[in-house]
């Protein structure tokens, strides 16, 4: 039978060696990007509205002011047959009325756009004042709307008012002159039809039985219907509607020539800053590093006193329970004074500590085989220090270490620069790494790819000591 684990010794939480999946976006990294180039995307975005603004000052905007006129429907052709086709030919009782095609071409005609361009605001060529003019008509509506466009609402009011009175006096003149062409023939075709009547034998006073088919009631049919004619009363169109000044422009972008330039100049600080973000950057300040550089700061000898950061790097070492201690830099001639902080502080201690040196064409800050100047301070010891040439290989670089220990409990070394090989094989064989950086004197991306190397040898460092070049003896 199958054992029953007891209810008291199932795990209530998840322990803490395992990690936990969590399907999750890394917002902090976009908030680090935002918190790093907040000052290109806020001048972008301020270049973008300033130019959002002035493209909406500068660009030409246009107005439109409208009038309605009333054209009433006016003959211009009486539909009377001519008298040479005899007194029985057929008549039209319905004169054929003017059409809205040919208001809206008189609106449009030579004359009117000649008084338009006495307006001030349409002193252009003839071709560019017609594309200004616009006319539409509602269907089975008489009402004529008439547009005007101008570079400002008052020339627009303008230019709408003197398009609309033009019109109708040109209409009044030019249907006038129909109508008075008409009244004379049709007077002339009443004198004539009087006389063939007279000329007609019979009762002229006998006017029964219209409707017969004899010449002399077909010749008064006529005669009565050229009168009806005349008695159409005259038709005049008058304005509806008056132009009114336009409030708004018929490009109603400004605003959005605004908000499009704060966005493209958002865009625009995008590029940018991924540009700025992606390019080396050279490490000028401590919050530098900690933006740029995912391991911890240690320690600041500009902050505190060189022999304090050993002291403090020591106790750091003692804590891990390391024996060996790799004190590499970029470049890697700042290392050694770091390396003989720490060498001194464990001497002083009481540890027996032998000081490695990695031989590089730099040179020393100490002689061999004596006292570190560091030990200057009464707070620190002394120790043995040996030197090792760079070119004696990964197994040579190995070896040394071990016979270093021979001699002496603690091992600082005193490494060659972090961005070498020899560093990856030193930083394997010890137990800790500590890695200096001096200030304004390197960039990010040299540093980050041969922090990688070391993470990818399995020998990460522990963290970063920042030097600057005023501490180098």
């Amino acid at each position: 039978m199958a054992s029953l684990t007891p209810l008291s010794e199932t795990p209530l939480v998840t322990p803490a060696d395992e990690p936990v999946q969590i399907d999750a976006v890394r917002l902090g990294r976009y908030f680090g990007f935002v918190r790093r180039q907040w000052p290109v995307l806020l001048l972008a975005v301020v270049l973008g509205a300033l130019c959002g603004m002035v493209r909406s000052a500068t660009v030409q905007h246009t107005y439109t002011s409208t009038v309605s006129v009333l054209v009433p429907p006016v003959a211009i052709e009486s539909g009377l047959p001519p008298l040479s086709q005899g007194p029985y030919a057929t008549i039209d009782q319905k004169p054929i009325l003017d059409t809205m095609d040919t208001n809206a071409q008189l609106v449009r005609s030579g004359s009117v756009l000649d008084q338009l361009k006495r307006v001030p605001g349409f002193h252009i060529p003839a071709d560019r004042l017609d594309e200004r003019v616009t006319v539409t008509a509602s269907a089975y509506s008489r009402v004529l709307v008439i547009s005007v466009r101008a570079n400002r609402p008052g020339n627009a009011r303008q230019g709408a008012r003197a398009a609309a009175r033009a019109f109708i006096k040109l209409r009044d003149r030019v249907i006038g002159q129909y109508q008075t062409h008409d009244r004379q023939t049709i007077n002339r075709r009443i004198a004539v039809l009087e006389a063939q009547l007279k000329a007609l034998p019979g009762d002229a006073a006998d006017t029964t039985r219209l409707t017969a088919r004899t010449r002399r009631q077909a010749v008064q049919l006529q005669i009565m219907n050229a009168k009806k004619q005349l008695r159409y009363s005259d038709q005049f169109a008058e304005t509806v509607s008056a132009a009114t000044k336009p409030t708004t422009s018929d490009d109603p972008g400004s605003d959005v020539n605004r908000t499009s330039g704060v966005g493209v100049g958002l865009l625009a600080g995008f590029a940018v800053g991924l540009v700025r973000d992606r390019r080396p950057r050279r490490l000028r300040y401590a919050r530098d590093v900690r933006r740029r550089i995912p391991v911890p700061i240690l320690t600041d000898t500009g902050r505190e006193d060189l022999a304090d950061s050993g002291r403090r790097l020591r106790n750091l070492a003692f804590a891990e329970d390391a024996r060996t201690v790799l004190v590499t830099g970029m470049p890697g001639e700042t290392a050694d004074p770091v390396a003989v902080s720490v060498a001194a502080a464990f001497a002083h201690s009481g540890a027996p500590t032998s000081l490695l040196r990695v031989m590089d064409d730099q040179p020393s800050v100490y002689q061999d085989g004596a006292r570190d100047p560091a030990a200057r301070d009464d707070g620190l010891g002394s120790f043995r220090v040996v030197t090792l040439a760079i070119n004696d290989g990964d197994r040579g670089l190995a070896a040394a270490v071990d016979r270093a220990h021979r001699d002496a409990g603690v091992v600082v070394i005193s490494g060659p620069g972090v961005d070498t090989a020899e560093a990856v094989t030193l930083a394997a064989v010890s137990d800790i790494t500590l890695v200096t950086v001096a200030l304004k004197r390197i960039t990010d991306r040299p540093l980050t790819a041969a922090l990688s190397h070391l993470d990818k040898a399995g020998a990460s460092p522990r963290g970063i000591v920042i030097t600057h070049p005023k501490d180098a003896p």
